[in-house]
């Protein structure tokens, strides 16, 4: 179902599964609204949002009830590109390019072809790289390392970023250029605590898909565990929802079929959200946040790197890059 037909069918809850949007919300409403009017729309799209809140779903939405859906769909994790490398893997090269060079290889750009091209975490992309990148939003053209004949980019553009590039732009971290080209059209995801009307529906929905995928049978949730997951700020945003579903179903006793309250294991986060019942003025950056929540999944974990890159959503270099960059050895 597109992001035009859930919005379509049922103006109070939107919905479209074929891509995992999904809510009720007065901000969910108008993200999908969004995202039904951009999908038509053939310019480069800039998704901001806090880490776990959506993002990728949002760049698939786009993509799926777009013109572009029977195209491919490229995804590129910026974080866990090799810094000598990025030329390579965005444009692609001929053999003999550099030493490694055994065989021609063609980029992300060149394999997108006509359909869609998401850069995951553009904010991380080097100056050098961004560079690169931004020579070829404007040109619209490539060239691989190391050949002579250049080729059209012809993919649509959709970059996402957690951070506030503003500030980078303003502190000389991303540049201002690539930033314009790439928000043609802006797109915020709300956090999970600016769509609480969701909460429940989601948990739902994640409870379902958890106990099918672990092989339980028909599973709910009881009025207090509704009542304590709608009281969580989720700091971790429906990423940690999805997570805290999952342990839920796989510590329930097999012989009951009900979660409650006490089954949620939401004691991992309530360091992260007890900063949400502090002033405005108490409360941490989005950089600060992010430091914990990956410290606290780790301690989580003891430390297992697989596992962790898993319950955040991301690679395990870009885990690596992560801890390198708040310190967390």
């Amino acid at each position: 179902m597109t992001a035009r037909r859930a919005a379509g069918r049922a103006p109070r809850r939107t919905r479209d599964r074929a891509v995992g949007l999904l809510g009720r919300s007065p901000a969910m409403r108008e993200l999908v609204d969004q995202v039904r009017r951009f999908a038509e729309a053939d310019a480069n799209v800039l998704i901001t949002g806090e880490t776990g809140s959506g993002k990728d779903l949002v760049a698939l939405a786009l993509h799926a009830s777009g013109p572009r859906r029977s195209r491919p769909f490229v995804k590129v994790d910026c974080p866990s590109l090799p810094h000598n490398l990025i030329e390579s893997e965005l444009f692609g090269h001929e053999r003999g390019a550099f030493t490694d060079a055994s065989v021609a290889k063609p980029g992300k750009f060149e394999l997108a072809g006509k359909g869609t091209i998401y850069l995951d975490g553009v904010a991380e992309l080097p100056i050098d790289g961004q560079a690169k990148l931004l020579r070829l939003v404007e040109e619209k053209q490539a060239e691989r390392l190391g050949g002579t004949a250049s080729y059209p980019l012809q993919a649509r553009v959709i970059a996402s970023a957690d951070a506030d590039l503003e500030s980078a732009v303003r502190n000389g971290l991303f540049r201002g250029d690539l930033y314009h080209r790439l928000r043609v059209l802006p797109l915020r995801v709300p956090p999970l605590r600016e769509r609480r009307q969701d909460i429940a529906l989601l948990a739902r929905a994640f409870l379902r898909e958890a106990a099918r995928r672990h092989g339980r049978g028909r599973l709910r949730l009881d009025a207090g565990a509704v009542s304590a997951l709608e009281r969580h700020a989720w700091p971790g945003n429906v990423r940690e929802l999805k997570h805290v579903m999952e342990r839920a179903v796989l510590s329930l006793d097999p012989s009951r079929d009900e979660v409650g309250a006490e089954d949620l294991p939401l004691d991992l986060f309530d360091e992260l959200s007890a900063l949400y019942d502090a002033d405005a003025s108490g409360r941490p950056t989005l950089d600060e946040l992010e430091r914990r929540y990956v410290e606290l999944v780790l301690r989580e974990t003891k430390d297992r790197q697989e596992e962790a890159a898993r319950i955040l959503g991301i690679s395990r270099k870009a885990l690596w890059e992560k801890r390198r960059r708040y310190g967390l050895r």
